[in-house]
């Protein structure tokens, strides 16, 4: 995306009810609703490429991360 310094911070921490570890999978609502996506996982990656050029990033890591804590919702 061109930002060489926006890193991820990984803690090694979660939160509580964090989904650890989750898969997209479409076939349940394919199968009963009948659907089917109408924009491709391409260019739907696309259009969100194009949107994020235009975001300016807020790093507010700490601040939730705080609040978490305050919350007692961190492990």
């Amino acid at each position: 995306m061109g930002r060489p310094g926006l890193r991820p911070a990984v803690t090694g921490r979660y939160r509580m009810g964090d989904i650890r570890h989750c898969f997209a999978d479409i076939s349940l609502a394919r199968e009963l609703l009948g659907y089917a996506p109408r924009v491709s996982f391409h260019d739907g990656l696309a259009e969100l490429s194009s949107w994020l050029e235009d975001q300016v990033e807020t790093d507010r890591v700490a601040e939730g991360r705080a609040e978490l804590e305050a919350r007692g919702l961190t492990v």
